[in-house]
């Protein structure tokens, strides 16, 4: 009868605590509103075992006008995920949490117990759906081949090709001028998957070295790119307009990197790295004064190389001239080829 007192008090003791959890949650839009009725998602596997009966749940709360929410969960887990979605935004990423554990010793029997922290704050940010537009739209699974001599050679977004001889594009958005000083003969060759890399030993006379530049990317006169910072969010991670105010640079150098855990190995590098995005202004047309009267806006998600073959994220084409509109809509893909279709934000 004693011992069925004693577990039973632990038994209490311990669901007390492990009860008791609770997630405060902040949520704003890109502008730093309050976001209303957002729903926050909690879950968890396993990890926190309470004698020995591990747990996996969800839980949800809803924000009020204010965006904040609180979620309260039975502990099952130290390792909480937690995401939050809503109307007219585009759902956030997963977060990551820790309930950091710390053991209860508990007078007068001595015994130790498994407890959970009790709570964490969080905030997050949802990026609102403005004005979500058909595009042409693509993914890295395209796998164009890249030229593999020297010279110059045009890209047409819109189609996602080579300009002939090497492919079926019409309109040149950018050029890839390779300058390698390599020879054919001695080239260094490598197959991952499907993708070809050229690669070179470092130090060979003749080759090139880490940090030299061996080609680049070019723009026709008034036409041009930037590069911006992505927004963390894998669900819309970059600008919803082209900033039409940046300065448009009209070409980027390709360089010579490590490659991998092969430090003897150098390949080219990529132009926009992963984390990043490039908007590019093409098919631009001028007046008489030079004034820009018509143009096409892209972007390309990080990372974009192109060694053995054009290696891109993501790539949206706008097909309206003047429209600066980059904010895609995944179920109004203008490509309609089998791969690559429908799945960029």
């Amino acid at each position: 009868m004693k011992n069925t007192l004693i577990i039973s008090l632990l038994l209490s003791i311990t669901h007390i605590g492990c009860a008791s959890e609770r997630l405060y949650v902040k949520v704003v839009d890109d502008e730093g509103v309050p976001v209303s009725n957002a729903t926050v998602n909690v879950g968890f596997s396993s990890g926190h075992v309470v004698f020995g009966q591990g747990r996996s749940c969800d839980y949800k709360a809803k924000t009020g006008q204010d965006g904040n929410a609180v979620v309260r969960f039975n502990g099952g887990s130290s390792d909480v995920y937690w995401s939050v979605r809503a109307d007219g935004y585009y759902p956030s990423d997963i977060r990551h949490e820790v309930f950091n554990i710390e053991v209860v010793q508990i007078p007068p029997i001595f015994y130790k117990v498994n407890m959970l922290e009790h709570e964490k704050h969080g905030e997050i940010t949802l990026y609102r759906k403005i004005n979500p537009q058909p595009m042409y739209a693509y993914t890295r699974e395209m796998g164009v081949k890249s030229p593999i001599v020297n010279g110059r050679y045009g890209f047409d977004l819109e189609c996602f090709d080579w300009l002939p001889p090497h492919g079926k594009g019409k309109v040149a958005d950018f050029y890839y001028v390779r300058d390698r000083p390599d020879d054919a003969r001695d080239k260094r060759f490598a197959k991952r998957g499907e993708s070809d890399f050229f690669l070179f030993k470092n130090g060979e006379p003749g080759y090139p070295k880490l940090g030299d530049v061996i080609g680049r990317i070019e723009f026709d006169e008034n036409c041009g790119a930037y590069i911006g910072k992505q927004t963390g969010c894998a669900s819309f991670p970059s600008a919803y307009q082209a900033d039409v105010n940046r300065e448009y640079m009209r070409s980027f150098p390709i360089t010579i990197r490590g490659n991998g855990s092969h430090a003897i190995w150098l390949e080219e590098g990529d132009v926009v790295n992963c984390g990043e995005y490039m908007v590019i202004r093409s098919r631009v047309k001028c007046d008489e004064h030079g004034k820009i009267v018509s143009a096409n806006y892209s972007k390309i998600l990080g990372s974009m190389g192109l060694t053995g073959r054009v290696g891109v994220e993501e790539t949206v084409f706008n097909p309206r001239p003047n429209d600066t509109n980059l904010e895609f809509d995944p179920k109004r893909n203008l490509y309609q080829g089998k791969v690559g279709r429908g799945m960029i934000p």
